[in-house]
């Protein structure tokens, strides 16, 4: 029996953004629901915690101050690693023990 091909929506619906950016932003304080002060922005050096933003229902994130934005939680790591979607999506999978 085959594995089944990867799959992004099997993949974001297997992980919840809360889980997936409490691993990711481990000293974000990530506690309402909806958009959460993300912590410091990965994306660039970040003295002022508070203009990095997350969602926890959809996984969109947004930083005030640098500008990076992204719709999801492959956004995030397309861009925090320099990967292509397809990368993104494999590298999440491996991660989470999904593929």
């Amino acid at each position: 029996m085959s594995k089944p091909k990867l799959n992004a929506d099997t993949v974001k619906n297997a992980i919840n953004p809360l889980d997936f950016y409490r691993h990711e932003l481990p000293h974000a304080p990530l506690v309402r629901h909806v958009w959460n002060d993300g912590g410091l922005c990965p994306f660039h050096d970040d003295r002022n915690a508070g203009s990095f933003r997350v969602n926890l229902e959809t996984g969109a994130f947004k930083c005030f101050a640098c500008g990076m934005a992204g719709g999801d939680i492959f956004a995030f790591v397309m861009a925090l690693y320099g990967l292509t979607f397809y990368e993104a999506l494999t590298k999440i999978a491996n991660d989470w023990g999904l593929s």
